[in-house]
């Protein structure tokens, strides 16, 4: 496999585990890119950019980057705080009064970031139609009532967490998560980064699809513990209620999907685009900087310890601010 791309000194040990990806572990087609200190070392790519392996990986190609989205997305509302026009310490209903619903005007900002909400399903699952109209999502975690006190506990809200953010900044701003994310952010710092693909990047996205892994060495395949299997078979576990709040789930490579705005799972970006972010939230790049020291510090403090409610094969679990981004288990292997 040709690796494209280039390392700084002292880096090259960067590349040879990029390659070992292909050489070993069956990847089909990845890029890598590393910041440090507001500048690029690492800027790799190879393989195919789509699930058939048909057309080559490129320079600028993107992906859906799935629960990495929640990252990025996490870090809007902190932006808001640092700007003094969101209190994280607030009810959330202060910013959407039809939020109060089931008991829940005491529900905190706070609660909607580090996953304490207590809103991790949906009594009707939406359809992908549903999903996929801006309204909709955030109307149905409105009238939702908690799977447990707000703020008592933590679970992995895996894709209600985007209606409630998306809903948060727009009534905040007036523009969803999506639009400030692009004038705010990805504008300014020139980042191949979308929430909401635009139709003029629609060539640059590779295509998902399911891929058989590589078998171990010593021919013994991994399989999920016991728990996993449980948690997913049980229909009323919060583990399969939480991954079924849209059901079925949007096909990942239908143009709608890509163009609409679903801050917990459809942010779309290159590697650089996504490193380029965490870089200027931490020190500047190219003069812009997201996070001042102080909002650094807030979002890499413990908000939570234990175990996750909902991904509660996954033993202990820290929530910080800027939310945890692990896809679900039986997530369909992206290229």
């Amino acid at each position: 496999m040709d690796v494209n791309g280039t390392v700084a000194e002292g880096f090259e040990p960067v590349r040879e585990a990029f390659a070992r990806n292909f050489a070993t572990l069956g990847e089909r087609g990845a890029a890598v890119a590393v910041y440090r200190g507001g500048r690029k070392v690492v800027d790799l790519w190879a393989g195919t950019k789509d699930v058939d392996g048909t057309e080559p990986w490129e320079q600028g190609t993107a992906q859906v980057v799935r629960s990495a989205t929640k990252g990025v997305a996490a870090a809007v509302p902190l932006i808001l705080h640092q700007r003094g026009e969101l209190d994280l310490d607030a009810p959330l209903a202060a910013y959407w009064p039809e939020f109060k619903a089931h008991g829940k005007e005491r529900l905190l900002v706070r609660h909607v970031l580090n996953h304490r909400a207590g809103l991790p399903v949906l009594d009707r699952p939406l359809t992908p139609e549903e999903a996929l109209d801006p309204h909709r999502g955030p109307e149905a975690v409105a009238g939702q009532a908690p799977a447990w006190e707000p703020g008592t506990d933590h679970g992995y809200h895996a894709l209600t967490y985007g209606w409630l953010l998306d809903e948060l900044v727009r009534r905040v701003t007036g523009r969803r998560a999506g639009e400030w994310l692009a004038a705010e952010v990805a504008g300014p710092l020139g980042l191949d980064l979308w929430l909401g693909l635009p139709s003029s990047a629609a060539g640059r996205v590779g295509r998902t699809g399911r891929v058989e892994g590589p078998e171990p060495a010593g021919g013994l395949r991994s399989r999920p513990k016991r728990s996993v299997t449980e948690a997913y078979a049980d229909p009323d576990s919060l583990t399969r209620r939480a991954f079924a709040a849209i059901t079925p789930f949007p096909d990942q490579n239908d143009p709608a999907y890509l163009a609409a705005a679903l801050p917990a799972t459809n942010g779309i970006a290159t590697a650089d685009g996504l490193a380029r972010f965490y870089a200027a939230l931490i020190g500047a790049v190219d003069g812009v900087r997201l996070f001042d020291p102080a909002t650094v510090e807030l979002a890499r403090a413990e908000e939570s310890a234990g175990p996750d409610r909902v991904r509660r094969w996954a033993g202990t679990a820290t929530a910080r601010t800027p939310s945890s981004c692990s896809p679900p288990a039986t997530a369909p292997a992206s290229t």
